[in-house]
């Protein structure tokens, strides 16, 4: 579906923005891009849609080498998801802002692929809304929906889940996680990407690593190179490791994380014990406390 070879490109000031990126993607196959920001992750969606010209290497999309006699033929292959819906949408309605692209493309049922993507966006009950007056997580969808209207190949997505609350984040994954979409997704929330991807490479201007998002979070030095820090539950679960509740892979997402604390309670006959320290500040220390031990059948259903 996608490769990339020696694929560099450097900015007019001379700032080299990526180098030596080679990745295959195959159809049907979700991958994230995850680094901080600055490491390129942006410009490299940028280079596979043909929106930055010319690069060094190589880029194959669906067979097709990407320059820029091929470049108008290449887009029809892929949609591009941009980081702020504000940049892709601009029609008076919702409807008519998905059916923009294939109308503009002149492809057929226009009528029946609009109603596809609102369907597959969930936003079916919103098609004569304004999509301005829409919610940040609403917009998002409406974008998701105008690209999914072309039917692409190739789904380029920067940075999905920004500037959305819990929410509307958790229902996003829920979308992306359930799509029948091959996907680039870039990102640096981990929690998201491993919700949603099947693997991930890990890039700062050159490519770091590539592997699953268990390999990712267990990869310390790599993460520590690439400015990211590892999802929350997965610290939550490095602790039980610590004390002394052997975890047998470490969970990166929250549905792991579920699976893997079943396996726990039930390895250790449902007595987890969990250290408590409560802090004494009556007694004029700071620093005192008493030291507590309780077990899951010590806690009420309210605690």
């Amino acid at each position: 579906m996608l490769e990339t070879k020696d694929l560099g490109f450097v900015y007019d000031d001379g700032t080299v923005a990526l180098e030596g990126i080679t990745l295959a993607i195959d159809e049907g196959e979700k991958v994230a891009l995850v680094g901080p920001n600055g490491a390129g992750k942006s410009t490299l969606l940028h280079l596979i849609a043909g929106f930055r010209m010319p690069f060094t290497g190589k880029v194959m999309v669906s067979g097709t080498a990407l320059d820029r006699s091929s470049a108008d033929r290449v887009r029809r292959d892929l949609g591009f998801v941009f980081q702020d819906p504000d940049d892709q949408i601009f029609m008076p309605t919702v409807e008519e802002d998905v059916a923009f692209g294939p109308r503009n493309l002149n492809l057929d049922d226009v009528e029946g692929r609009v109603s596809m993507a609102l369907k597959s966006a969930g936003i079916e009950h919103l098609a004569k809304r304004r999509p301005h007056r829409l919610s940040y997580g609403m917009k998002k969808r409406v974008a998701i929906a105008g690209t999914l209207a072309m039917d692409p190949k190739l789904l380029l997505m920067d940075e999905p889940t920004s500037g959305l609350d819990p929410r509307s984040r958790s229902e996003l994954i829920r979308l992306l996680r359930n799509m029948d979409k091959t996907m680039l997704i870039a990102t640096h929330d981990l929690e998201a990407a491993a919700e949603i991807v099947d693997r991930a490479i890990v890039l700062n201007v050159a490519p770091i690593m590539e592997g699953s998002m268990r390999d990712l979070v267990l990869a310390k030095a790599v993460l520590e190179k690439a400015g990211l820090e590892i999802p929350p539950v997965s610290k939550l679960f490095n602790v039980l490791d610590s004390m002394g509740y052997q975890v047998g892979a470490l969970p990166v997402s929250m549905d792991q994380a579920v699976a893997e604390l079943t396996k726990v309670i039930e390895r250790e006959g449902r007595h987890v014990h969990a250290h408590i320290h409560e802090h004494d500040h009556a007694q004029g220390d700071s620093h005192a406390h008493k030291h507590k031990r309780a077990s899951v059948e010590d806690l009420s259903e309210e605690d």
